[in-house]
């Protein structure tokens, strides 16, 4: 089977994805080209995308991808597309728009994209921003955390002496860590600025100083009940000092709205697209 894959001969996104799925089509044994043109000598022609591409009907199966319409009114639709043998739309949005004037049974959704497999998961950055080195400021408590699973997905920022036991700790688990022990004072506000969350991992504080400087950055702060916690200011996250499985369960509670939308496109794949669109072409043609 032959499917050509006709697309606007330029550098924009839709050449980019003509090309992956040409290159999607080829590894599953069929005969994919790249053009810029409409053939009649193929078993398909595919139009990536309607508005751009295609003009009137060829002598053989044509189907379209259908991108967008601008300011989603049909009026501004290219009417041409209708005499399509097969429209494919990227958006639910525009499979029922389009319902008003083409058959729903000649159309289908299909996401031409690849993203979980291309952009790598991103692991939140967790600050530190005092010293280390002994147990009233966490010191032992952090140590006994770097046995958890669930650090290894997180970044870590350490600003203050004394910590460097824990982070070479956590670098042996593969922990991805940076170290700032001898930075001024007035250069503090640009790193706290450098990640997502403030942690405070205190057994005991009569503050601490980074609940104020996180919250005048607009940082969500993580923190045992110590000090100004649940007194003198709210914080986002709270767990009782040296409680291991607290501070676990509220790392969970950030990751799990980040594997969830990960995980709402994991089927987002050009190979998907692909395979959906040999299926549709087997179908049109039986």
């Amino acid at each position: 089977m032959v499917i050509n894959v006709v697309t606007v001969n330029s550098g924009w996104i839709l050449q980019k994805i003509s090309e992956r799925i040409v290159s999607e089509g080829n590894k599953l044994n069929h005969n994919f080209i790249l053009s810029n043109r409409q053939r009649n000598d193929v078993d398909c022609n595919l139009y990536v995308d309607i508005q751009n591409c295609y003009h009137t009907k060829s002598g053989t199966l044509d189907i379209g991808l259908f991108t967008h319409a601008d300011k989603n009114d049909l009026n501004t639709v290219n009417k041409n597309c209708l005499s399509l043998d097969y429209i494919i739309h990227m958006s639910n949005r525009y499979y029922e728009m389009f319902g008003e004037i083409y058959p729903k049974e000649k159309m289908s959704v299909l996401y031409p994209s690849e993203v979980n497999t291309v952009f790598k998961q991103y692991k939140p950055k967790i600050g530190i921003f005092q010293r280390g080195g002994h147990v009233g400021k966490g010191y032992d408590f952090m140590v006994n955390i770097t046995n958890q699973e669930i650090i290894k997905d997180f970044r870590f920022k350490f600003m203050g002496k004394g910590w460097d036991y824990v982070i070479n700790s956590m670098r042996q688990v593969g922990v991805e860590c940076e170290y700032i022990d001898n930075e001024e004072y007035s250069e503090y506000e640009k790193h706290y600025h450098n990640v997502d969350y403030v942690l405070i991992p205190s057994i005991w504080e009569g503050g601490p100083m980074g609940i104020l400087e996180g919250l005048s950055c607009g940082k969500p702060i993580i923190s045992s009940n110590v000090g100004f916690v649940g007194y003198d200011f709210n914080v986002d996250y709270t767990f009782e000092p040296n409680d291991i499985n607290g501070l676990v369960n509220i790392l969970n509670d950030i990751k799990k709205p980040i594997e969830d939308r990960r995980k709402s496109v994991s089927d987002v794949t050009y190979e998907n697209f692909t395979k959906g669109l040999i299926d549709i072409i087997f179908k049109i043609k039986k």
